[in-house]
């Protein structure tokens, strides 16, 4: 019994184990063993689509990747409860060690893989306009709207699971993605208006049109603004759903031509 005199600890320590645990089991399987990194996004090695992904963080992620020339192999999957964070993408080492979205930039600092240097000082700013106006037309079309919900969201990601368990797992999805939405631009109200989002995306295409002027990239060169972008514009002309930005995008004589081009053309560098 263990005693102010003598602790658990201690009586823990005079008992004598030969080796613990006491019963080894080996595995039936071994995980494989990679000698490059993987990225897990959203998608299907199966997709007739010239994008890898439909979904914005995995395809911007991707883009960064691509843009700072880090080596990497794609892993395809719709279980982001696989993930340590509960949500793709996410980069795994070789060392097993596993790195959120949020940490790759830092993970390509110190691995020697940069971004080239920005020569857009507002860059920042460019970024937080486009990722609370782009990105939510864009997940809107993908998970709210019924129209894309059953084309991409239920139909290109749950299609592999039984009828009824789809049903609970896109609704699960939309309700979230709705819901983050709201979160985070409760200017929203409780009902997401579809044509507020899209007016709001318009006007930051307006001003990134303006930004692109006659250049290559929006800021100089590949940067974090140019992923994002990128992402929005090409899921928005790829994804075979017809909305009114997607239609103001493609429509015959467009404003938004150099935009297109632009997306298009990061696209065929690196895709």
């Amino acid at each position: 019994m263990a005693t102010p005199e003598a602790p658990l600890r201690e009586i823990l320590k005079s008992i004598s184990f030969t080796q613990l645990p006491l019963r080894h089991i080996e595995p039936f399987f071994e995980p494989t063993k990679h000698t490059t990194p993987q990225l897990f996004i959203y998608g299907s090695p199966s997709s007739k689509s010239s994008l890898p992904t439909f979904d914005t963080e995995c395809l911007r992620t991707l883009t960064v990747l691509k843009f700072a020339n880090y080596g990497f192999d794609i892993q395809y999957t719709n279980e982001p409860n696989g993930s340590p964070n509960g949500k793709l993408p996410y980069l795994l080492l070789p060392n097993g060690q596993a790195i959120a979205s949020n940490n790759v930039l830092k993970h390509l600092e110190q691995s020697g893989h940069t971004l080239p240097e920005s020569k857009l000082n507002s860059e920042i700013v460019y970024c937080t306009m486009a990722e609370r106006n782009l990105v939510p037309i864009v997940e809107y079309i993908m998970w709210v709207d019924s129209v894309g919900f059953e084309k991409i969201g239920n139909g290109r990601y749950l299609s592999d699971y039984p009828p009824f368990v789809r049903y609970m797992l896109g609704w699960f999805k939309s309700t979230s993605v709705a819901h983050d939405l709201r979160v985070r631009q409760p200017e929203y109200g409780a009902a997401l208006d579809g044509q507020v989002l899209y007016d709001n995306a318009i006007r930051v295409l307006d001003s990134l049109l303006v930004l692109l002027d006659d250049r290559e990239y929006l800021a100089g060169g590949p940067s974090q603004l140019d992923a994002c972008v990128f992402a929005c514009l090409n899921i928005l002309i790829e994804a075979p759903v017809e909305s009114p930005i997607r239609n103001a995008l493609l429509h015959t004589d467009s404003k938004y031509e150099p935009l297109v081009a632009f997306a298009l053309r990061v696209a065929e560098k690196y895709f």
